[in-house]
This record gives C-alpha cells, sequence and structure tokens, in this order.
C-alpha cells in the first residue's frame, strides 16, 4: 500500500513539525502499519527537513517552489495525475486539496477559516478574500475526502455545523508536544515577595496578529503597574499582520514609551522558544481563535502557571488549571492576574497538574493513530 501525503501548501510552522514529528516516530518504531511506501509531495525547503528513509520518498515539483498562482494551476492541472501513477491514498495534511484523486483522507488545522467574526476584525478585503479561498478549498477538500482527521472536539463540531461532512468517516487525533518544552514547576510565592528590582516576569508567546489580542494584555499589565503591582510582560513572537503590529507598538510606546516595563523580543526561533520558558514566573496565553493551541500545549508542559483565555478550545485543553479571562476585555485580563496572584498555592497545584496532563499527549501516539486511521479508511474503501 502505497500512501501519499500532500505537503505542497506547507509553509513552514506547525505544519512541518508536524510532519517531522509523525514521520519520525513510525520510523523509529517500525510499525508501518501496512504502508511499504511513504511519498511526501512539497517544496524542496519543507523535503529537505525529512529525515531520509528507506520507506519515505521525496517529490517535487518545479511549481511547488515557484509563487502561489503557478502553484495552484499545477495543482489543478497536472498534480492529479503525478498521484494517481504513485499512490492508492492521499492524506492532505493542509486540508486544502483540490483535485479528484480518491480515497483521501483530509485534516483541519486552521480554525480562520470558519470564526467570520475575526474576517470582520481584519478589515483587510486582500486578507479576508485569502481566508474566503481557503475555506472553500477545505470544503471541496472535505466533500471528497472518504476520511477527516480534527485535533481538538471545539473544531470538529464547528466544522460539522457549517459543512455536509457527518457521514465522513471522522477521528479527533491530538497534536503531540516536543519534550524539549518539560520542564519543573517551581515555588509560587505571594506577589509581596517580589519588588521592582525583581518583578514577577509574565511570557506571552504568539505571532502577532488581530485575534492574539497582545495590546488588551499590555494595557492590563499596564493597569497592574498603576496600582502598584511589580509585574512586567516579555512578549515573544513576530508581525503576520502589519496592522497587529502597529497596533501593538502604537500600545507599548503610549504605556511604556522608556521600555520599564514591557520587553518585546519580536520572533524567537522555535529551537530557541523553550529557553523563554525558563525565564518566566508566569504565561498569558490571549488568543480567541485556535484550533489545537500549541503554544498554550507547550506552556502546560513548561511547569510556568497559566493565566488563559476563555475562549475554546483553550479550556478543552487546559481545563481546570488555569485563570481565565476574557481575552477581548482588559479589565478581565487584569481581574483574572489579580486573581492569579492572590492564590500562589493554587497555581503551583495547576502547573504540577498540566505537566502531568501533557504527558499524555505525545508524538508517538499521533503518529499511531494518523496511520492507523488512513490504514483502516483505506481497507474500508477498498
Amino acid at each position: 500500500m502505497r500512501l501519499g501525503i500532500d505537503g505542497s501548501n506547507i509553509g513552514g510552522g506547525g505544519g512541518i513539525t508536524h510532519l517531522k514529528e509523525i514521520l519520525n516516530a513510525i520510523f523509529d518504531s517500525n510499525e508501518l502499519y501496512g504502508f511499504n511506501e511513504i511519498i511526501v509531495f512539497s517544496s524542496d525547503k519543507i523535503l529537505v527537513e525529512l529525515t531520509d528513509n528507506k520507506t519515505l520518498t521525496k517529490i517535487s515539483f518545479p511549481e511547488f517552489n515557484q509563487g502561489l498562482l503557478q502553484r495552484v494551476k499545477f495543482q489543478i492541472r497536472g498534480y492529479d495525475n503525478e498521484i494517481k501513477k504513485r499512490c492508492d491514498i492521499l492524506f492532505s495534511l493542509t486540508g486544502d486539496y483540490i483535485g479528484t484523486f480518491k480515497p483521501l483522507i483530509g485534516m483541519s488545522r486552521n480554525m480562520l477559516l470558519y470564526e467570520r467574526d475575526i474576517w470582520r476584525e481584519i478589515k483587510q478585503p486582500k486578507e479576508v478574500l485569502r481566508f474566503w479561498l481557503n475555506f472553500k478549498k477545505q470544503k471541496r477538500c472535505f466533500k471528497n475526502a472518504s476520511g477527516i482527521i480534527f485535533i481538538s472536539k471545539y473544531a470538529k463540531q464547528y466544522a460539522n455545523k457549517l459543512l455536509d461532512i457527518d457521514k465522513k468517516q471522522q477521528i479527533i487525533i491530538h497534536h503531540g508536544v516536543s519534550s524539549r518544552f518539560q520542564g519543573k514547576t517551581i515555588e509560587q510565592k505571594n506577589i509581596s515577595a517580589y519588588n521592582d528590582e525583581k518583578p514577577y516576569n509574565f511570557l506571552y508567546i504568539s505571532t502577532i496578529h488581530v485575534y492574539k489580542n497582545q495590546w488588551h494584555v499590555v494595557n492590563a499589565i499596564a493597569n497592574l503597574r498603576k496600582k502598584g503591582y511589580p509585574v512586567t510582560l516579555t512578549l515573544v513572537g513576530g508581525i503576520i499582520f502589519k496592522p497587529a503590529g502597529d497596533l501593538l507598538q502604537k500600545t507599548i510606546n503610549e504605556v511604556d514609551p522608556k521600555g520599564v516595563f514591557i520587553k518585546n523580543n519580536g520572533h524567537v526561533p522555535y529551537i530557541e522558544i523553550s529557553k523563554a520558558y525558563k525565564k518566566a514566573n508566569g504565561i498569558i496565553f490571549a488568543s480567541h481563535c485556535e484550533n489545537m493551541p500549541n503554544i498554550l500545549m507547550e506552556s502546560m508542559a513548561s511547569g510556568v502557571p497559566i493565566v488563559c483565555s476563555n475562549k475554546e478550545p483553550m479550556p478543552e485543553f487546559l481545563k481546570k488549571n488555569g485563570f481565565y479571562f476574557n481575552p477581548k476585555e482588559v479589565s478581565s485580563i487584569e481581574n483574572a492576574i489579580i486573581e492569579f496572584f492572590k492564590h500562589p498555592e493554587e497555581r503551583e497545584k495547576m502547573a504540577k497538574k498540566n505537566i502531568k496532563e501533557i504527558k499524555t499527549y505525545t508524538w508517538d501516539k499521533t503518529a499511531k493513530e494518523t496511520f492507523s486511521f488512513i490504514s483502516d479508511v483505506y481497507l474500508k474503501q477498498k
């Protein structure tokens, strides 16, 4: 049985991490779930990241290394013939394969394709058009798919409300969390143990977009400083939507022009991010649009206590082990942090529970469930 993996639209980030981890897991285990060849179709930039293996075939085409227009033209006109020559089943890693090859497995990764309220917040027609087109591609992919993989209950429920896919074979398979993020809990002290020379430092790791709300967090920290709390904030993450980056910088300039309590580190390489957790006393996660929030999962693994957005699917994963707030309201963020400060013993217990919980999220488990599901779908279709 020959499995094709369509990675033609992977740009990097979570997509390449997911692909690398599940491939490494099955190759290390020597359990191939009936697949005698796994063919990955992607750009040269992505393929070079994959570890060589006798079962793995890497295939690129000139169009995959060019611009979006050339790639889409090839996906429409020539891609299907190449897949048919080589594959028995296809797994669309980004859930946007638009061809006619079957059997097909689609995957849901991006809730921005579904949550239209955020489209209205973006206010840029070109950006909204991009999400709309990607939604149409996913809708087509799922319509043609024999099986669909979701990575959260929230995403599965949301997609099933909008799309006619209830008769499709579906499964929820969570991503794993890299062991590099595993940390240890440290003693949580009362806020009175901190001062301006040794402040309580919050860390917020995330790319900068309208749904990430960094400016609200900055304002909340500024208000707490005015109330006498010795608190600082470190931001880590590159700008992926310029208006959001401009708003964040404007807010920082207004509340902390001298850089006393807000430190914006910008983009940090993924391999370096685990070091940031070790320097933090607490973590803030303020996104209001996620599928399975990798950063939140990594934060749970770090052993650092968390103040978190109350928007699903964050509570699906963090459960009762964090202090929640409305990410669009500065006062709600502020109040959640005050409650967080009031209960040092509680936040330490939560951090310990998070470390225990995160141990169930392994890439070995993700790989086993993913390839077992693909194999099962193929056998049922056959």
